[in-house]
């Protein structure tokens, strides 16, 4: 039996959560250059064999990273799907309220900003990014579908509205980050407005 099947849970989840919130901590101080693996082991007060028992490169460790993050906010997504939307005041409402979750979970996130930037840039990475859209994509249009608001019932094209929508509002996010938040209100108002447009419901 392998050393990682006679490791107790607990363990592996302390060893886990010391490289990962090492691997957040050096995110938001240095950028992804650098998180790498000798920098993570320092930082975590790890031996090198401990951190490739758990992941083997850097990239994996940043996939974790990511799919923590983007799991947040799917949970935030999911929330407000439970609301009845009736008129274009009502969608643009929601697509206001999922927008300020997302930017919230990411402010709140550590290394929020700079995982964002490597999940767009890092050709590794990148899947994460589109897997968890395409799966939100799917949630917006079965909520849509569920109210009645999918049109004529090509649901390919709400797929492709809905997807652009949600590109829409990470790139709002990343926006504001770059920005320094300036003028966030105003950003966001005119982002949910842009992305009520995509989805073209009314």
């Amino acid at each position: 039996m392998s050393s990682k099947q006679n490791e107790r849970p607990g363990a592996k989840t302390r060893g886990v959560e010391r490289l990962v919130e090492a691997a957040q901590a050096l995110l938001a101080e240095t950028g992804v250059e650098g998180v790498n693996s000798n920098a993570v082991v320092a930082r975590a007060s790890v031996t090198p064999p401990t951190f490739y028992h758990y992941f083997p490169n850097k990239h994996a460790l940043l996939r974790e990273l990511g799919e923590r993050m983007l799991s947040a906010q799917s949970a935030a997504l999911r929330t407000d799907t439970g609301r009845r939307v009736q008129t274009p005041s009502d969608l643009r409402g929601i697509c206001r309220d999922m927008l300020s979750e997302s930017l919230r979970m990411s402010r709140a996130f550590t290394g929020g900003y700079e995982l964002l930037v490597a999940l767009r840039a890092i050709p590794e990475l990148r899947d994460v990014r589109l897997r968890h859209q395409e799966r939100m994509a799917v949630l917006l249009v079965d909520y849509f579908t569920e109210q009645g608001l999918a049109g004529d019932g090509d649901r390919a094209a709400l797929m492709v509205r809905a997807g652009l929508a949600l590109h829409l509002g990470y790139a709002a996010v990343e926006m504001l980050f770059e920005t320094g938040f300036a003028n966030e209100a105003e950003v966001l108002d005119r982002t949910a407005e842009a992305l009520a447009g995509a989805l073209d419901l009314f």
